[in-house]
């Protein structure tokens, strides 16, 4: 989803991109599971914005937060509540 009044960061090309690369990482991650145990979270710090990707039963949310934000760690426990 989107907020409304927002303008995207990237283009619909872009986008499937970017979901294309998770939606590869996180099922071979899967596989590991057994030797590192579960995945938490994987954030990825880009110079305009900060990106939360975490999965809870088999969905995986994808979620921009403002790169300037300070609280990162209280953001990322609210979400996974």
């Amino acid at each position: 989803m989107v907020r409304p009044n927002l303008k995207p960061l990237l283009k619909s090309e872009q986008v499937k991109n970017e979901f294309f690369i998770l939606s590869t990482l996180v099922p071979l991650r899967k596989d590991n599971v057994d030797s590192i145990g579960k995945l938490g979270h994987v954030l990825l710090q880009y110079q305009k914005v900060t990106l939360l990707i975490l999965q809870k039963n088999d969905v995986t949310y994808y979620v921009s937060i403002n790169r300037k934000e300070k609280s990162l760690d209280r953001i990322i426990l609210l979400i996974k509540k």
